[in-house]
């Protein structure tokens, strides 16, 4: 029970996540990351990540983003970086379209996916 507190209050400590928004010509530029950090009972394992992530909004209302995820737990490893995620958003009315790509560490890219998300 000890360690369970002692995670959840290192959980809310640490948690967080920061933004940056810059308006240029009607258009928005977003940079920021944010940080999760967790344990787990019965496995008793850390997870610290940082998502690092820059967006861009048209005056249309599409949002192009880019992020890739940091394990900060492994930095010392060699795989650091594991490549980048990107991603289109277009929603109206509770409805938004979206195409995701991915690219691996040598930026060799993977399959396209395109989707609808609805909320109800």
């Amino acid at each position: 029970m000890n360690k369970l507190l002692l995670a959840t209050a290192i959980t809310l400590a640490t948690t967080t996540a920061y933004a940056a928004d810059l308006e240029v010509l009607g258009q928005t530029i977003s940079v920021g990351a944010e940080s999760d950090i967790n344990y787990t009972t019965g496995v008793e394992e850390w997870e610290w990540t940082a998502v690092p992530y820059a967006a861009f909004t048209t005056s249309l209302g599409v949002v192009l983003t880019a992020e890739t995820e940091f394990d900060i737990l492994g930095l010392d490893e060699d795989k650091v970086f594991n490549g980048m995620d990107y991603t289109a958003e277009y929603g109206v009315n509770g409805v938004t379209v979206y195409t995701e790509v991915s690219s691996d560490r040598d930026w060799d890219f993977g399959n396209v996916t395109v989707g609808m998300k609805a909320l109800f």
